[in-house]
């Protein structure tokens, strides 16, 4: 069933724009997408599902950062959260899936990321292509 937005969200952000600038060639992204519910399957008119988007830089052999961060070092996790509303108490799983919502929500936080990282002094971070590689990665 298809639901309507009934609202979204800043979730949670945490960024290092200065880190992330330095080492942009070393960056890897990842996103999540999935509902917010103690119990999934209970239905409701409203449901909140979560965005997440995080990344992670990998400082080069020799950086001391590298020795200490071996799965990288946390630039952004960056959460948005989307209030999904049906016509009837349905579970979240019946709500089907919508990659524009995904889209919609990934330029929210790109917007926010670039906001924070001008204020810092750094070039945009997060691009338009960045968006679209990430709204395919969770396709895949």
């Amino acid at each position: 069933m298809h639901a309507s937005l009934a609202a979204d969200r800043l979730y949670a952000l945490s960024l290092r724009p200065q880190e992330w600038d330095g080492l942009r060639e070393r960056a890897e992204l990842v996103l999540r997408w999935g509902p917010l519910a103690d119990d999934p399957a209970q239905p409701a008119r409203r449901h909140w599902f979560l965005l997440v988007v995080e990344c992670r830089v990998r400082p080069p052999d020799g950086d001391p950062l590298a020795a200490q961060n071996a799965a990288g070092l946390e630039v952004l996790r960056c959460g948005w959260e989307a209030e999904l509303e049906l016509p009837v108490d349905l579970p979240a799983s019946a709500i089907d899936d919508d990659p524009e919502l995904v889209v919609r929500l990934l330029r929210h936080i790109a917007e926010t990321v670039n906001d924070v990282a001008a204020r810092a002094g750094v070039a945009p971070l997060v691009s338009d292509e960045l968006v679209a590689a990430l709204a395919k990665q969770r396709k895949a």
